[in-house]
């Protein structure tokens, strides 16, 4: 966890800038890792981002000693009346506890390193069963329709079951059957941009799905987490978009991007389905529908190995 605490305290110096968590670049200058640690996901308006950054630094602070509490307000600017800057909020506290600025400053790089490691031992999970290698922790996808291809973009966030895990198996279902006999290649099945891993050993497991094994920069401890991203690009796909696990997943959020003036009729949502059901539009399910933008976001949680998750529409003409 020693790598995943040094980027979050990195992330959490960014926000002890200006006014700190109320300087007006806050939500769009958050870090990965402190978005991740603040549940912000994509499309949450800016004030939402903001909130949510506040709340979750005031549950942090909350935990510290109550000497450090005062210091860790003042750097994050959390009790700022005066709207002083950082630098000003730091002299102030350190003329009460007679300390110079520099001395202030150094108390502050070693408040945000304690939180940063407070968080993550909050966040760490506890002993997993062994009956499978690893878990998606969560899984986040966004499918854009607007353009002359279909572009898929996949982050998925795992959590290691297994002392020393070197190789995440993974599987994609293709929108055509892929060209028969010969080695695989990745990227004439669409699949051109991947990171977070080594890709080893793709080979197709049906006409229509490929899979490949994915391995980590390092081996991966029990309970440690890894995030691999891929894209995928094809002509087209078929009128809807699932994930099925084959281990368990704690979240999934899918966003749907349709052309604005080609949102379809009817939106639905997909939820534990038989995958042999998944792409069915006859069953009554909950309707869903498009933003302004054209955009469609489902969220699913504590999603089943071999159920399908995800969003159908009808098909585009």
């Amino acid at each position: 966890m020693g790598v995943r605490i040094d980027e979050l305290a990195a992330d959490l110096k960014a926000l002890r800038r200006g006014l700190g968590v109320q300087e007006m670049a806050v939500p769009s200058v958050a870090g990965a890792a402190v978005r991740e640690l603040c549940g912000v996901h994509a499309g949450d308006p800016a004030g939402t981002v903001r909130q949510k950054i506040i709340d979750r630094l005031r549950d942090l602070v909350d935990r510290l000693p109550a000497s450090k509490q005062p210091l860790a307000r003042a750097v994050f600017g959390l009790d700022n009346p005066d709207d002083a800057p950082y630098t000003t909020r730091l002299a102030q506290l350190g003329r009460v506890v007679e300390r110079d600025t520099r001395t202030m400053q150094r108390y502050a790089d070693a408040v945000i390193h304690r939180i940063a490691e407070l968080a993550c031992a909050v966040d760490e999970p506890a002993p997993l069963p062994g009956q499978f290698p690893w878990h998606t922790r969560e899984l986040q996808v966004r499918v854009l329709l607007r353009g002359p291809q279909v572009e898929v973009f996949e982050t998925r966030r795992v959590v290691s079951h297994q002392a020393e895990l070197t190789e995440v198996e993974h599987a994609v279902s293709l929108a055509a059957p892929a060209p028969a006999g010969g080695p695989v290649d990745l990227s004439v099945l669409g699949i051109d941009e991947i990171a977070g891993g080594e890709v080893h050993a793709p080979r197709m497991v049906s006409a229509q799905r490929v899979a490949f094994t994915l391995r980590p920069p390092v081996p991966l401890a029990i309970g440690e987490e890894h995030a691999f991203f891929f894209r995928v690009r094809v002509p087209t796909m078929a009128p809807f978009y699932c994930c099925t696990p084959e281990f368990a997943c704690e979240r999934f959020t899918l966003t749907v991007n349709f052309p604005r003036d080609r949102v379809p009729s009817r939106i639905w949502r997909i939820d534990g389905e038989l995958s042999m059901q998944a792409h069915d539009p006859t069953p009554t399910r909950e309707t869903l529908h498009a933003d302004n933008s054209g955009g469609v976001r489902a969220v699913f949680t504590d999603l089943h190995p071999a159920r399908s998750y995800g969003i159908g529409w009808t098909p585009l003409d």
